[in-house]
């Protein structure tokens, strides 16, 4: 997506005209017209109603502005720090949780490459606690994960929520077609992931607000392997919607209907400062803005980005 069409967009809305913002990027009014109209046909909807007298955002338009906003912000503090490191070398070590490998890592390490030729990845796939534990040690200098590190040498920034649901076969193969309460699902196995990750705590604090216990709950640490169990019929799984959405529309995995709702993962990226190269914070700032460009493309069933302060 360009971001210049972005900016457009966003002036367009500080102003309150298509002048004003052509003024303001010394652009012609046709050329913001141009940009917005090609938001509008990348996303197949209106982003203003023009009224004569009053140029308001429609709905869709409301929805852009916030991810547009912060879009721009992450491409200035990338810029801010390019200024002090145009070229990255050396090594670099990241560590990431199963549930960024299957959603937008491949995304992430693609536009590292094509920006950062010359650095070399290191990459490993950890639960949360192992990469707080490796980025407190030293042996990582990323690490992308669920929650903040609580450490005077590292920095934490959040890059966004993904909503989780109760996961089970696919429908007609023995799914619930009706609403369940977690009693009634938990009669079954519940799967969830690495014990004391937020996927299982999740489970285990809606279990004690709904003053349900129940009589399994397998802990597995990989995704696949979950997905695998779910589709089976083996239990009833506790999953981030975003790691199986090819899973979903395929039909090979659906959701089962449960009155008792889950939280949402939360997504945090952790890097140590290091006064002799800003390679971490840069990449840091590029997986926040892979994580927003994710959101953004899957909509907020899938993903939804930090909340900016």
């Amino acid at each position: 997506m360009n971001t210049r069409f972005l900016e457009a967009f966003v002036w367009v809305v500080r102003l309150g005209s298509f002048r004003g913002a052509a003024e303001r990027l010394n652009l012609t009014q046709a050329a913001i017209s141009s940009r917005i109209a090609s938001l509008e046909e990348d996303f197949g909807q209106r982003l203003f109603d023009r009224d004569p007298r009053e140029l308001k955002l429609t709905s869709a338009g409301r929805v852009l502005l916030s991810y547009a906003e912060r879009m721009l912000e992450i491409g200035r503090d990338m810029q801010a720090a390019m200024r002090t490191n145009s070229e990255l070398s050396g090594t670099l070590r990241i560590g990431v949780v199963e549930t960024i490998v299957h959603t937008w890592l491949i995304d992430f390490l693609n536009a590292l490459k094509s920006r950062h030729g010359a650095l070399e990845i290191q990459l490993t796939a950890e639960p949360t606690h192992r990469l707080h534990d490796d980025l407190r040690r030293g042996q990582l200098d990323i690490a992308i994960q669920t929650d903040a590190v609580l450490d005077e040498t590292i920095r934490n920034r959040e890059i966004g929520l993904m909503p989780m649901g109760w996961i089970g076969p696919p429908s007609g193969a023995g799914a619930a077609k009706t609403m369940l309460t977690l009693a009634e699902l938990a009669e079954r196995p519940l799967i969830a992931m690495t014990r004391g990750s937020q996927p299982h705590l999740a489970l285990l604090d809606t279990c004690r607000r709904e003053g349900v216990t129940p009589k399994t709950i397998h802990c597995v640490s990989s995704i696949a392997a979950i997905i695998r169990l779910a589709g089976a019929g083996f239990g009833a799984a506790v999953l981030p919607l975003a790691a199986i959405r090819a899973e979903l529309a395929a039909g090979t995995l659906s959701i089962i209907p449960c009155t008792a709702s889950l939280g949402p993962l939360r997504l945090v990226v952790s890097h140590r400062i290091d006064p002799t190269t800003r390679a971490a914070e840069v990449v840091a700032a590029l997986a926040s803005e892979e994580a927003l460009k994710f959101a953004l493309d899957v909509g907020a069933e899938m993903a939804t980005p930090a909340r900016e302060g």
